[in-house]
């Protein structure tokens, strides 16, 4: 009696993903921005190689090319069904993805991809466009690159100026930071001029000027909200803390020219800070030029209470701790006034203290007697005086700028040219609230999500590349993630079932990890015996069942692997 011959492979989250990423078009929109590879050219086409490279660097969180063909090898009837045609035995080598990396990476097809993807997501699923956040972060790497190379020292926000860096911009839309457009420029640049040609991208994608853009103080300099304001959009950023902006702080504060109102977060009775709003007249002119920019900017003077008994909690902590280590510091007979007065000043200045303590130093002069002769001594036995110096501690607080430290504490300028239809006082606070959205997309892809570290790319065309592919994989995770919250919120009946060791914890707000989580241990099986082969595929669970109903995804894109696949090509 023959025996059948049972293999297995696991798919998990794969269908999903391939279904996910073909219906966003990334094959399509690929495709069109780099044009028809050269004619010697066989096998699956960029965007293809794209789509099942986005499958890999999701489902085993690493862009790492070198496993990317044994990972396809043994996915091959999934990732082979999900594309409907055969996968070439050399279609994912490493010379083939390098060849993706660098044609992604040219800047002309990078923008070309953003552009399009993003006005095909905007009206596909429906985005909102209303408001825009943008941010930078840094990724260091441990190689040291050619010369002239984007992969250079600068500020690292990894807290790693040791090593050279590059920086990447990233801009998304609310609420969940689906990514709209990013750049990857050299490490030692500046922020701030950073943040302009981003906006003008994102009026390219956009199509509009009039959408709101939240940015951190960089892009609150002078020169980016006057272009912006000329440009007919809206902006809202805080302050930097320089030039006469801490000066009008402390005027607006300490004297208020309208009584502050208490702030709340919406559906809260507890208040959380304080504010009031100030109208300014500001004009900008451009270099080399005569015409100037001309508009009435509204500040909002806000404060957090929270944040402010942070500050005023560490200052006090400050303060002692540097009094302790001045009491510490060792005043012997041989101490000069100069070495006590640099120790002093090194401890106010390390622990920025050095406004509110008073520290003097008094000398303590003592006189004693050394007789010049040994043995027993009377009134005319030789002697003479000796003078030693010791140092004697006072610290005085500066009451007066303490009381003032402790009333600016917590306040904070934040600047937009919206009107207040558009945006009040509590509509700034929330909004401004809402900046971890670009900063959780650089978790992902710094983190364990898409893992970008460590970066073992040298070429500045193919890390470009590279980012361009995991910013698409973040727009990956963060529409599903959009498009499953939104579905769930109109629906009475909670998900549960997302947490391990807790069935019934109801998920209002599922992450895309989690999501993508519960499809694990979904495997393909196949038989095969003398005559033919049957496929069968693990069933879905009714918390799986569940999530392809609010992605919109049919149950058919596990159930038909079940059928014959395509054969693969020799």
């Amino acid at each position: 009696m023959a025996t059948g011959r049972i293999t297995s492979e696991r798919i998990d989250d794969v269908p999903l993903l391939m279904h996910w990423m073909l219906e966003m078009h990334i094959d399509r929109i690929i495709d069109a921005a780099i044009g028809t590879p050269h004619g010697n050219r066989q096998g699956l086409s960029y965007g293809q190689l794209a789509i099942v490279y986005l499958a890999y660097i999701l489902s085993q969180c690493c862009h790492f090319l070198s496993p990317v063909r044994e990972w396809v090898g043994k996915h091959q009837q999934c990732l082979t069904r999900a594309l409907g045609q055969p996968i070439g035995e050399t279609d994912f080598t490493d010379d083939r993805l390098e060849d993706l990396l660098d044609a992604v990476g040219q800047d002309d097809v990078g923008e070309k991809i953003e552009r399009q993807l993003g006005q095909h997501l905007i009206c596909a699923y429906d985005l909102p466009t209303e408001t825009a956040r943008i941010d930078t972060t840094t990724v260091n790497v441990y190689h040291h690159p050619e010369k002239g190379s984007i992969l250079d020292y600068g500020v690292s926000k990894d807290h790693r100026p040791d090593l050279r860096q590059f920086k990447e911009v990233l801009s998304t839309l609310d609420p969940v930071g689906i990514p709209l457009c990013s750049a990857s420029v050299a490490g030692h640049c500046a922020d701030d001029p950073l943040y302009l040609p981003t906006w003008r991208r994102m009026v390219d994608v956009l199509g509009r000027t009039d959408f709101l853009v939240v940015g951190d103080c960089k892009l609150a300099s002078l020169e980016n909200r006057a272009q912006i304001q000329a440009g007919g959009g809206y902006y809202l950023a805080p302050l930097a803390m320089t030039g006469d902006a801490p000066e009008q702080l402390r005027r607006w504060v300490l004297d208020p020219p309208v009584a502050p109102v208490d702030l709340h977060l919406p559906g809260v009775e507890e208040r959380i800070g304080q504010g009031f709003e100030v109208v300014v007249a500001q004009i900008w002119t451009p270099p080399k030029s005569e015409a100037h920019v001309i508009w009435h900017e509204r500040v909002f003077v806000m404060s957090s209470d929270k944040l402010g008994r942070r500050q005023q909690q560490g200052l006090a902590a400050r303060l002692q701790r540097t009094e302790q280590a001045l009491r510490k510091l060792k005043t012997g007979a041989k101490t000069e006034l100069a070495q006590l007065m640099a120790q002093s000043q090194a401890l106010l200045t390390r622990n920025e203290v050095g406004a509110y303590l008073n520290v003097t130093w008094t000398p303590h002069t003592e006189q004693t007697k050394h007789y010049l002769k040994r043995g027993r001594h009377g009134p005319d036995s030789p002697y003479e005086i000796a003078e030693t110096t010791t140092w004697q501690l006072q610290i005085t607080h500066n009451d007066d700028a303490i009381a003032t430290f402790n009333q600016l504490a917590g306040w904070r300028l934040y600047v937009t040219n919206a009107p207040v239809a558009r945006l009040d006082l509590n509509g700034a606070l929330t909004c401004y609230r809402e900046e971890w959205q670009p900063e959780r997309g650089f978790h992902r892809l710094k983190g364990a999500a898409l893992a970008i570290r460590p970066l073992l790319l040298r070429s500045d065309q193919r890390i470009a590349g590279l980012m361009q592919i995991l910013v698409i994989a973040l727009r990956v995770l963060t529409l599903l993630e959009f498009v499953a919250r939104r579905q769930l919120n109109q629906q009475v009946e909670p998900l549960r079932g997302l947490y391990a060791g807790n069935p019934k914890r109801a998920a209002p707000n599922p992450s895309a990890e989690r999501l993508l989580q519960a499809f694990d241990d979904i495997t393909l099986y196949s038989v095969t015996d003398d005559q033919q082969t049957t496929y069968q595929v693990s069933p879905l669970s009714a918390l799986q069942r569940r999530i392809l109903g609010l992605l919109s995804i049919p149950e058919t894109v596990y159930t038909s692997l079940a059928q014959l696949p395509l054969a693969s090509s020799p």
